[in-house]
């Protein structure tokens, strides 16, 4: 009877419970099961479509490594369209990897660290994920917004993606944004991160953040580090963007949480261990880096200056290892050179005071200003002083970023310094040559990490450097503008790599013709 049932299904085109109709009462329901475990086992035969599905094309390794589509010229040429957009040679060098899964053998992916595979393909993959930790690791960590602990960072997420309405998804989603436009970039020192990587769009990680940030943060939740963490980073990711209307926002968001906690003051700061308190310290001084170079270069008001903060820098301790010791050395005088940027920045725009309000201003005089400066630089440690010296490459790639960050803070606070004591433009000139044959030496992965906040401060060198020449009668303004063409031509060159680097080398371009 079985059998019978099979074959009417298969010609008759019935379903199974009409023909059951025929074999009323409790043998139909036995026969049902029989028949059904047997079909079950055996395979269904499907039709073929009259014509395969085409797969799609692989893109070139420019578009692969940026996570852009690879559009193909209708016309039979080499190059894709948005190579010869980019202006780039289009090539397809990358090894071809098989498709399909992997036999699971130890070892076979030493960056997951043999955890466990998901099955996401998606922007939340916790591979993907895992990867973009360390990119961020490498890069922005390393060299300007550590705003937590090395091990946390490697370790919080390494098991899985936490719960979406806490505090630590929304710091997850702000590192991969950040960490993505890295990638994007290829700014990474180690490019094994890159290897099989589809990076993802940024703006995935950004929007995904910002659905999460809580409307209201009430008193026990606003003690969550994560949070001004997330804020933080959320207003770097601006930055690097040109997003000044979200950068504002969000810094807006971590100044409110500031007042609200009081971590401007460690007076205020509940009982921790000194780990906790060393976090907090880098944290608070991170983000205070960040708001006086925005400050800086968009001209905006300075939410909390130096004089109300106190807040110490994180310790250097024995259990370092010297090459830690030596970057938290160059991390802390870059520190100090941002709150000299913060007193010449209001000594500059204290030109401009109205005469009424001249008399509330406290701040250090440019000649003080101007002796702080030298002091420092006169206490400069040896390590840093070593980092300088031609020919040197023992250290290490963090520390060879922060000589070029060193250099490009020091001559930006020397000049605006100099400007503020109306100090003769020879002295303004010389600073800036000597910058520029500094900076012009530096490898293109150094500026590439940097990003567009090393563009913001040469756009920042050639602007200054054209005002300080209208002085002196404008005897120095053929070489000032020279200068600036050099820096011109010098951010030109990285525009394929930088973003932002096409529209300052334009600006520094017109700033130079208007010199005339």
């Amino acid at each position: 009877m079985v059998e019978i049932l099979k074959t009417l299904v298969r010609t008759q085109d019935m379903p199974l419970s009409q023909l059951l109709i025929f074999q009323p009462g409790p043998q139909s329901v036995i026969l049902l099961l029989t028949f059904q475990r047997q079909v079950d086992s055996t395979p269904v035969m499907r039709s073929e479509p009259n014509q395969r599905r085409q797969r799609a094309s692989r893109a070139c390794d420019f578009c692969h490594a940026r996570g852009l589509r690879c559009l193909q010229a209708q016309e039979s040429r080499a190059d894709c369209v948005t190579c010869t957009n980019y202006g780039v040679k289009c090539t397809m060098n990358r090894p071809i990897r098989r498709r399909g899964r992997k036999p699971t053998v130890p070892g076979s992916d030493e960056l997951d660290d043999g955890q466990p595979k998901d099955e996401d393909p998606g922007f939340k993959s916790v591979r993907t994920i895992r990867r973009l930790i360390r990119i961020y690791c490498n890069t922005m960590y390393q060299c300007y917004f550590p705003f937590l602990s090395e091990s946390d960072l490697l370790g919080r997420w390494e098991t899985g993606v936490p719960d979406q309405d806490g505090a630590s998804y929304l710091l997850l989603m702000a590192v991969c944004a950040v960490s993505c436009q890295a990638a994007a970039l290829n700014a990474v020192f180690d490019d094994a991160l890159l290897e099989g990587l589809c990076v993802p769009e940024s703006d995935q990680y950004f929007s995904e953040a910002v659905s999460k940030v809580p409307a209201r943060i009430g008193q026990s939740e606003s003690q969550d580090l994560d949070y001004l963490r997330s804020f933080g980073l959320l207003a770097v990711y601006s930055l690097q963007c040109g997003n000044h209307s979200d950068l504002h926002r969000y810094l807006g968001l971590y100044h409110a949480l500031v007042a609200q906690t009081g971590l401007h003051d460690e007076s205020r700061w509940p009982e921790l261990p000194m780990t906790e308190v060393d976090d907090r310290r880098r944290l608070f001084w991170c983000v205070y880096r960040l708001e006086i170079h925005s400050a800086c270069v968009l001209g905006h008001v300075v939410r909390l200056p130096e004089s109300q903060v106190s807040v110490l820098y994180p310790r250097k301790t024995t259990s370092m290892d010297a090459e830690t010791q030596a970057w938290t050395l160059g991390w802390d005088y870059i520190t100090d050179l941002f709150r000299l940027l913060e007193y010449a920045i209001s000594s500059l725009r204290g030109k401009n005071r109205k005469p009424g309000l001249v008399v509330f201003h406290d701040g250090p005089s440019p000649t003080t200003l101007l002796g702080s400066l030298a002091r420092l630089k006169a206490g400069k440690s040896r390590t840093l002083l070593d980092w300088t010296e031609p020919g040197n490459q023992s250290q290490s790639n963090r520390c060879r970023y922060m000589t070029v960050q060193i250099n490009c803070t020091e001559a930006l606070v020397s000049i605006m310094t100099l400007l503020c004591c109306q100090a003769p433009v020879r002295e303004v000139v010389d600073i800036a040559e000597s910058f520029l044959d500094q900076v012009t030496k530096a490898p293109l992965i150094m500026f590439k990490v940097a990003s567009s906040q090393i563009v913001h401060q040469l756009l920042g060198v050639g602007h200054m450097l054209l005002n300080a020449s209208r002085y002196d009668d404008g005897q120095l303004r053929s070489e000032a503008k020279r200068l600036v063409e050099v820096l011109a031509d010098l951010v030109k060159n990285l525009e394929h790599d930088i973003p932002a680097a096409a529209e300052a080398g334009e600006r520094l371009l017109r700033l130079a013709d208007a010199a005339r």
